[in-house]
């Protein structure tokens, strides 16, 4: 099922200047862009992280970055700026040969990039499927494409390129685990503190129920497999970003801060979710990639 989109949102909200708080519980170094343009429109942004994303740097990753140093790979996928961050380490520093082509998910990613000295040749618009489609059927059987990972990744991307007929090798770049939550901020969530709170990721959105979410509180999520877990937690899901990008999640945020009873939409055929854990699980896969 297809969603129609919304109508463009304006981008600043006068009557909420100074009024209105919003929670962004994304990881830490990915909220800049969404909290300057929210602050733009004169929102009060707090970003306190619910996920940490931690770096692997043992031996199948520093391998991994060797091989493709040495010209093993013909293709690099990246699906997060912290998979950048990864190789980096895990390698001792970034060399991808000019022969390999770089497929990236989103500008969040490509930034990343370019600050490790390599522009993207292709980006996606922010999905796992979307980088799919940009690859065309492999040019001969067993083209080698480097996958570096979240350990919570869905298998959208590496499935998608073998149907292509890719060999897709995927090494584990980074780990999602549940960040230390500061009290404050929990109890501003169960009460009703924050006019809106922002859903990135299912691990977030499992996090976010399991700590309470006020009914005042406006639910923003970046896609549909979010929104579907958050609503399979139990939270109500008031705006679904039209894209996963920072510029459609801070048009969902205001409109839903300019009009506190508009529903999102609903998600486009979601699949069910696990049952929910009595803990944040992080090594239960997250459909989709926070790609900024």
């Amino acid at each position: 099922m297809t969603t129609p989109p919304h109508a463009a949102v304006p981008h600043a909200v006068p009557a909420l200047k100074g009024a209105a708080r919003v929670l962004l519980p994304r990881p830490a170094g990915r909220g800049g862009d969404l909290v300057a343009l929210l602050q733009e429109a004169g929102v009060m942004v707090e970003h306190h992280p619910f996920v940490e994303l931690r770096l692997h740097e043992d031996a199948p990753l520093c391998d991994a970055a060797r091989d493709l140093a040495a010209g093993e790979f013909e293709h690099l996928v990246l699906t997060s700026p912290r998979a950048v961050d990864a190789l980096l380490a895990g390698g001792g520093g970034l060399v991808i040969p000019p022969a390999v082509t770089v497929t990236v998910v989103g500008e969040g990613t490509a930034s990343a990039l370019r600050s490790a000295g390599r522009q993207p040749d292709r980006i996606a618009n922010g999905s796992g499927a979307a980088l799919v489609g940009e690859f065309p059927a492999a040019a001969s059987p067993g083209t080698r494409v480097l996958f570096p990972s979240s350990a919570a990744a869905a298998p959208t991307v590496p499935e998608g390129l073998a149907a292509k007929g890719y060999q897709v090798a995927q090494v584990v770049a980074y780990s999602p685990h549940p960040a230390d939550l500061d009290p404050q901020v929990t109890g501003s969530l169960r009460t009703g503190g924050y006019a809106a709170v922002v859903l990135t990721s299912s691990m977030i959105a499992r996090i976010a129920a399991q700590i309470g979410v006020h009914p005042s509180t406006r639910v923003v999520t970046i896609g549909d497999p979010t929104t579907a877990q958050a609503r399979t937690a139990g939270l109500t899901v008031h705006r679904q970003a039209d894209a996963p990008t920072d510029q459609a999640l801070a048009d969902a945020v205001l409109a839903v801060l300019a009009d506190p009873g508009t529903a999102g939409p609903e998600p486009a055929d979601p699949e069910p979710a696990d049952p929910e854990p009595a803990e944040p699980d992080s090594s239960a896969p997250d459909p989709e990639e926070d790609p900024s």
